[in-house]
């Protein structure tokens, strides 16, 4: 099989019962870059989310990190019938000192799933964003930030 060539990465979207409370986690503590906060009706959107008629939602785009992540919630009456918003594993955010990191995310009123550990040389932990979405926060060895950088140098 031949691969699609020339993709880059677009967007991550993660589903959110609350976007207030989404959004104090994701734009406060993690910094998320605001780019666009929208809501959405109508038949594409319907489309969308293969679901009856009438669906709302309201969409929230940002930067952090660097990577585009959308958050979308669904209206109380919206009926997404083939979409499930089930699948992501977890949100990957590098950072250059995870014991800070560690410290600054418990001081902002988050419990971590674990204290920070290793594995082959790269230290991370988990918390969970307010729908329980895993947020991981990694430390690279090195000059590394991110796994591609690890595995094939970093860029200097």
């Amino acid at each position: 099989m031949e691969s699609l060539g020339d993709l880059r990465f677009s967007h991550l979207v993660v589903g959110v019962t609350d976007m207030d409370r989404a959004l104090e986690f994701y734009r406060g503590l993690l910094g998320m870059d605001v780019v666009f906060d929208q809501n959405l009706t109508g038949e594409s959107f319907d489309h969308a989310l293969g679901g009856g008629d009438g669906n709302k939602g309201r969409a929230v785009g940002g930067l952090i990190g660097g990577v585009m992540v959308e958050l979308l919630s669904l209206g109380p009456d919206s009926r997404p019938a083939r979409r499930s918003f089930v699948g992501n594993q977890n949100i990957s955010l590098s950072v250059a000192d995870l014991d800070d990191t560690y410290r600054r995310v418990q001081a902002a009123g988050y419990q971590p799933d674990q204290a920070p550990f290793e594995i082959a040389d790269v230290r991370m932990f988990f918390v969970k964003d307010p729908d329980g979405t895993a947020v991981e926060f990694i430390e690279f060895p090195g000059a590394a930030r991110t796994s591609e950088e690890l595995h094939r140098g970093a860029q200097r």
